[in-house]
């Protein structure tokens, strides 16, 4: 029952009186199995559905956590327990070490095996002993875990998270420990904002920095340009493996049926940790224009692409669980980091994505907000676009002289952390709203309160102050006030950006021990955390003393901020039985 071909498809006929053989039964089998695993991968993909966490437990050591994934042909792979896997012990660990890569990827695959073995009354006997065969009752599903050190190819790796729908990239350098990819939308609408994408990843120890130019065929920059500068300087950000930096461009109008994105390479430059590196930056990006919609023109571009295109033309891809950056020696590896999925084979499910349009559709507010609402232009998929949140605030405005000024408590514009750009406008009497400066309109005799007002934004707990200043003596009163908050997704994160750390960052304590974590915060003057652990893994307090479960297993511990919400940090405690 090793079968990866779907299609076509054939059952039993059944008949008073028909003879049933293996080839029979076998047919019932393939037939469920192929059914199911057909609506498998063409309604779902394929990937990792939930769980299967990897865990580096020492240098020489990782741990997968239970899980379910499909594969590629849609066929069910399921962990029912976390299994502790010794590098040196695995398939594939010669073959890695010999290759002596800086990488080398766990990867999984659907197995059979056969089990239970039996009599079989019916088998053959042998010539000389005449003794009877056995045989095996059962065929058992399971899962095939290897190391190697082979990447997907370049043109393969979109495919694995089906962002090659939305998107099309080009690598443009590759070095040994180093990537630089360009990515660009599969379709633009003319006379509509689209985002050019450069994936830098850098898991070596020498900085990195580049700069080139690109040439935008049907295409202008923000400026109105149609060629622009990019420059990069890894020492100007907070040190990471990967970063993304976002180039808006837009369609303009006109008779083009695609736009054409060309790197130069005769003024390409890059460096590593200052020294040059002769490369060839050259490459294009060819960009459609949809009609009418981008959303149109994938549903169109997927609906029109072939059966085994779908299917992606056939090929036995394995799930890329986690990338594991070693160190070799002469005779072992030593793991240096852990990332999990690397290339994004994840696979969605119905409540997943309901959560995610609920969240997208509701936004966030302030409890003090009536008839907040929040817009996301970004699709489901993570397309950087502007985000706008809005609400209304009655305000309580002192009495007193003129230049008395009144406040109001943070409200939460909901958009997250970071600048944001906020618009007031005041409520009059007959319900018309006026943005700017109300004596234009002189329209005092429609407001209980003359005021001026302002907001002040706080970037770093993603919300807002209003401040209302007389414009004459009064008594005072409430003035209702209407806010828009807009956020650019297109914006780089600054070098302060917040974080939290928890140390260690790995944890090994048997049953029942007890063991005090410690969380370091950067960028933060609020430095209290709340400690959490998830259901069944154990119990820490609010100094962070963890204690372990009575069962052996893998948990995971967060600390997240109580001032910044967003802001969190998990490990992961291994518990060993007694």
């Amino acid at each position: 029952m090793y079968n990866a071909k779907m299609y076509p498809f054939e059952r039993n006929h059944y008949f008073y009186g028909k003879l049933l053989s293996v080839e029979d039964f076998e047919l019932e089998q393939k037939y469920m199995n192929d059914k199911r695993r057909l609506i498998n991968r063409f309604l779902f993909g394929s990937g990792v559905v939930t769980g299967l966490t990897v865990v580096d437990v020492d240098e020489q050591t990782v741990s997968l956590e239970a899980g379910f994934a499909l594969d590629c042909w849609g066929r069910e792979i399921f962990v029912d327990e976390p299994v502790l896997l010794k590098l040196s012990a695995m398939e594939g660990f010669d073959a890695c070490l010999n290759a002596n890569a800086d990488d080398v990827y766990l990867c999984m695959e659907y197995n059979e095996q056969d089990a239970d073995r039996v009599h079989s009354i019916a088998a053959p006997q042998s010539a000389v002993d005449r003794r009877v065969h056995d045989d095996f009752d059962r065929t058992r599903e399971g899962a095939r875990l290897y190391l190697t050190a082979k990447e997907p190819e370049e043109n393969i790796r979109p495919q694995l998270s089906f962002r090659h729908l939305r998107e099309t990239q080009t690598v443009l350098y590759e070095g040994e420990r180093e990537r630089i990819t360009l990515i660009a939308p599969r379709f633009a609408v003319k006379g509509e904002d689209a985002v050019l994408r450069l994936h830098i990843e850098n898991r070596g120890r020498n900085t990195l920095a580049f700069a080139f130019d690109l040439q935008l065929g049907g295409f202008v920059s923000a400026d109105g340009k149609s060629s622009l500068g990019v420059t990069f300087d890894e020492e100007l950000y907070e040190k990471s493996d990967q970063y993304d930096v976002t180039i808006p461009i837009t369609a303009p109008e006109g008779t083009a049926t695609e736009g054409m994105i060309r790197v130069e390479n005769d003024k390409a430059k890059l460096t590593l940790s200052g020294s040059p590196v002769d490369t060839a930056f050259g490459a294009a990006i060819s960009v459609g224009f949809a009609k009418d919609s981008v959303a149109g023109a994938i549903d169109e571009y997927y609906r029109n692409m072939s059966v085994d295109n779908v299917a992606l033309t056939g090929m036995q891809i394995p799930i890329y669980l986690a990338r594991l950056s070693v160190t070799t020696t002469e005779d072992t590896l030593i793991i240096e980091s852990c990332e999990n999925v690397p290339f994004g084979q994840y696979v969605g499910n119905i409540p997943l994505m309901e959560s995610l349009m609920e969240v997208a559709g509701e936004g966030g507010g302030s409890e003090r907000s009536t008839r907040t609402s929040q817009s996301q232009v970004a699709a489901a998929e993570g397309m950087d676009r502007t985000r706008i949140a809005q609400g209304v605030y009655d305000l309580m405005v002192e009495g007193g002289r003129k230049g008395e000024v009144s406040y109001s408590a943070p409200i939460a514009h909901g958009l997250g952390l970071g600048r944001v750009a906020v618009t007031l406008g005041i409520e009059e009497k007959d319900g018309d709203v006026i943005y700017g400066s109300s004596d234009i309109f002189d329209s005092k005799e429609e407001r209980a309160v003359d005021v001026d007002i302002a907001a002040k934004v706080n970037e770093d707990d993603g919300s807002f102050i209003i401040g209302a200043r007389l414009k004459e003596q009064s008594v005072g009163g409430h003035v209702r006030i209407h806010w828009t908050a807009l956020r650019d997704e297109r914006t780089v994160y600054e070098k302060s950006e917040k974080r939290i750390f928890i140390k260690p960052n790995l944890l090994e304590l048997g049953v029942r021990e007890s063991y005090a974590l410690e969380c370091v915060c950067e960028n933060m003057m609020e430095k209290s955390v709340t400690w959490s652990v998830h259901e069944n893994g154990g119990y820490i307090d609010e100094t962070g003393l963890y204690t372990a479960p009575n069962d052996p297993g893998v948990y995971e511990v967060m600390a997240q901020s109580t001032a910044y919400p967003d802001v969190k940090a998990a490990i992961f405690v291994v518990v060993r039985g007694a």
